[in-house]
């Protein structure tokens, strides 16, 4: 008779250890400035899709809903920091025009100081996104 033993414990950290570490190091990057935004829009995007997960994908966080479709991706540029909203422009209400972009899937919120996150917006754009998607 074979002895059968049991499975080996991993230590594997959980999905949103990992995605905080993803955040973390791209984040630390980052200028001191634009690294405040960017925690302040990853506060957001996590506040409005629980469970999301994080990879790097074009060298930026790519958040994911957990069907794994892409919901959003946040980036720091020279002048400003964005968030980039995957879904069509049609389901993305906008009535103040922030949203830029002229491709059929997604718009991004450009963010130069904290007085451009409006949560409320973000919140409604990330529901937008999560429903488009799957």
């Amino acid at each position: 008779m074979a002895l059968v033993s049991a499975p080996k414990k991993t230590t594997a950290k959980p999905a949103s250890a990992r995605s905080a570490a993803i955040d973390r190091a791209y984040f630390a990057a980052q200028p001191p400035e634009k690294r405040a935004l960017l925690e302040k829009l990853h506060a957001q995007v996590m506040k409005g899709v629980p469970g999301a997960t994080v990879s790097i994908k074009w060298g930026v966080p790519f958040y994911a809903a957990k069907n794994g479709k892409s919901i959003c991706a946040l980036a720091a540029f020279k002048d400003n920091v964005a968030i980039n909203f995957f879904a069509p422009p049609a389901v993305l209400a906008d009535p103040g025009k922030k949203l830029e972009g002229s491709g059929k899937g997604n718009r991004m919120l450009k963010v130069s100081t904290a007085a451009d996150i409006d949560p409320p917006s973000i919140q409604r754009w990330l529901k937008a996104a999560v429903a488009a998607n799957c």
